[in-house]
């Protein structure tokens, strides 16, 4: 498959900045405790083409049951993000393949900005990727907009047989108030405040760390449940975690 031929996020570049920005300026969370907090994705009314789900097939002859491969993103398929080095989720199906790929292009230019491969297991699960801070590696810029793929390599020889899907993702500055909110905070209200504000790379991510701390407590666990619930993927909130 060639991702360069797939659909852009052309639409993303007429968003303005101030825009989004106003999505992160009216988050309340006083009185809330962990006890008491709910958590849903409240999405922003913005988008990006691309499938956030690719399903099995016989065209994806590697699938080991009838569950495709999928990108944990809210149904617009577009994530926001406040990070310079977000980290990205995808579940992972049932596969015989042992290879997975994820490429990152800066929406404006078609420029690469980070490519990796890796092996895996076979087992299904949810994946993360961080993009790496190190020399070399570019960050994620204010205001500007990216597309990504994550790809199940069936088949090197034959890349047609790929099971991929496609996100997108911005970067945007919180105001004062989002940061204070953050600062303030208990750490299981912080995926809360994002997930309101309509932050969703820092909302999952800061859910997942706590899963991962904490694997014995059935709260945190429900609030995972809960949050990928809101955004239509519940069906996968109880897959373990790579």
């Amino acid at each position: 498959m060639d991702t360069k031929d797939m659909v852009r996020l052309s639409s993303l570049t007429r968003l303005s900045v101030t825009l989004l920005l106003s999505l992160v300026t009216t988050v309340s969370v006083s009185g809330v405790t962990s006890a008491q907090a709910s958590i849903r994705f409240n999405s922003p009314s913005l988008g990006a083409p691309g499938n956030r789900e690719a399903g099995a097939s016989r065209s994806a002859p590697c699938a080991a049951s009838d569950r495709g491969l999928v990108a944990l993103l809210p149904e617009t398929n577009l994530g926001l993000t406040t990070q310079a080095y977000p980290t990205f989720f995808a579940y992972l199906p049932p596969t015989t393949a042992t290879t997975a790929e994820f490429i990152l292009y800066h929406e404006g230019t078609d420029e690469l900005v980070y490519s990796t491969s890796f092996e895996i297991t076979g087992d299904s699960g949810i994946a993360s990727i961080q993009l790496p801070e190190q020399a070399g590696q570019m960050p994620l810029e204010v205001g500007e907009s990216y597309y990504w793929y994550f790809t199940i390599v069936c088949n090197p020889a034959d890349r047609s047989a790929d099971m991929t899907v496609q996100g997108g993702i911005q970067r945007v500055a919180p105001d004062s108030n989002l940061l204070s909110q953050v600062e303030a905070a208990q750490p299981q209200e912080i995926p809360v405040i994002y997930a309101a504000a309509g932050i969703w790379h820092e909302a999952l991510s800061t859910l997942v760390d706590l899963n991962r701390a904490n694997p014995n407590d059935p709260t945190v666990s429900a609030d995972l449940d809960e949050l990928l619930g809101s955004v239509g993927l519940e069906a996968i909130a109880n897959e373990p975690l790579f």
